[in-house]
């Protein structure tokens, strides 16, 4: 394709994430783009990361004065023939860059969760919030939902239809094919089953993600210790994450007398989330709300049988319950009890399911996240000559 028809992409992310660098080296590759990725931090509290990140693909880490990288500022005003794709409108330099593509009727968008309106705030910010979410995203030329509950909510908020494109989260579908990829790997999934009793067999439970209040891994212990006196199977229960609810959650597993059959692995890096991957039989999601976890795409890319909460925002999007994986509505623990039971006490069921889920990760590889960005990104910029 001739030169001048390639198109340049400057995408304003918050921070590097192995599932994000796997969608941005993609869109690096593909032929016709150059792309450009500003993070706007290097990690966060939730994300102690020490694998090497934002690596394979142009990016920088914004330096801020005042609040703005004003170098970016400069090239938001500047180039009229890019795209800014900014996922963020919370802080002072993504919202700089933001009036300053308007301000200049250049290409923008933007790429967002499904919005948080039910969380309490101020009344004076909640006010300010509202007044100018409800000014800024009708004049993006198009904004970007993470999944269908995203761009459903943003049509609540007043994103005209036409404006508004599904661009879900998208996980490695490649790597749960090849695992395990050597002797260390498959000793570390062993370890993993013999932390809770399911050495030789069994079924393990895998919570992830931030251990805070909105991810309701207390709820999954509480369904998983009425599971235990009723079932002759062994079952176990691996928690992979960092926050400050786990210390609140280890004392509630001792008090429920399931702190034998549940260990709390901390911070796992990709390899190690890889062999918690390996070593459970089900992946669950107990969240009192979450806009679109990863986790839930995760255990589906792995073939597991995957239980979500009805809130969760990827389990709306993909999961058809009984068929690719289940769903119980949030913050009904004899509900889950019952459904972690049932599928224990089944376990010739666990593979089909676990199929399934796999056919279901399958309809989604990275590549369909490029062909929407760069497709869109196309649009915009033939409506701007």
């Amino acid at each position: 394709m001739p030169d001048e028809e390639r198109i340049r992409i400057h995408l304003f992310h918050k921070l590097p994430t192995p599932y994000n660098d796997m969608l941005f080296r993609a869109l690096h590759s593909y032929q016709d783009v150059d792309l450009l990725v500003h993070h706007l931090w290097r990690s966060r509290w939730n994300r102690p990361w020490t694998v090497e990140l934002a690596t394979g693909y142009p990016n920088h880490y914004l330096k801020m004065r005042l609040g703005v990288d004003w170098s970016l500022l400069k090239q938001a005003l500047v180039e009229r023939d890019s795209f800014f794709l900014v996922g963020d409108w919370g802080h002072a330099a993504s919202i700089a860059v933001l009036l300053a593509r308007i301000l200049r009727r250049a290409p923008v968008s933007i790429w967002a969760d499904t919005p948080q309106e039910g969380l309490r705030r101020p009344w004076l910010k909640k006010v300010l919030r509202r007044s100018f979410l409800s000014w800024l995203l009708p004049r993006m030329d198009v904004v970007f939902g993470t999944g269908q509950p995203a761009v459903d909510a943003l049509v609540a908020m007043g994103v005209p239809q036409e404006r508004l494109v599904s661009l879900p989260c998208f996980v490695d579908l490649e790597g749960p094919l090849n695992w395990p990829p050597d002797d260390t790997a498959r000793e570390k999934r062993q370890a993993f089953r013999e932390l809770v009793g399911c050495r030789d067999g069994g079924v393990v439970f895998l919570m992830a993600g931030t251990c805070i209040y909105k991810k309701g891994q207390d709820i999954g212990i509480r369904a998983f210790a009425a599971c235990q006196s009723t079932l002759g199977v062994s079952l176990g229960m691996i928690i992979a994450g960092v926050g400050p609810e786990r210390r609140k959650l280890e004392e509630l597993a001792q008090t429920l007398g399931v702190s034998d059959r549940v260990a709390f692995l901390g911070w796992l890096d990709p390899e190690e989330m890889e062999a918690a991957y390996g070593a459970c039989d089900v992946v669950l999601h107990s969240a009192r709300w979450d806009p679109f976890p990863l986790v839930i795409l995760e255990g589906m890319s792995w073939g597991k049988v995957v239980i979500g909460s009805h809130v969760c925002g990827s389990v709306q999007d993909r999961i058809v319950h009984g068929v690719n994986g289940f769903v119980f509505t949030s913050e009904d623990v004899d509900a889950l009890a019952t459904l972690m039971k049932a599928i224990a006490s089944q376990p010739e069921g666990i593979r089909e399911i676990g199929l399934e889920a796999r056919r279901t990760a399958e309809k989604w590889p990275v590549e369909r996240g490029v062909e929407t960005i760069v497709r869109t990104a196309r649009q915009v910029l033939n409506w701007h000559r």
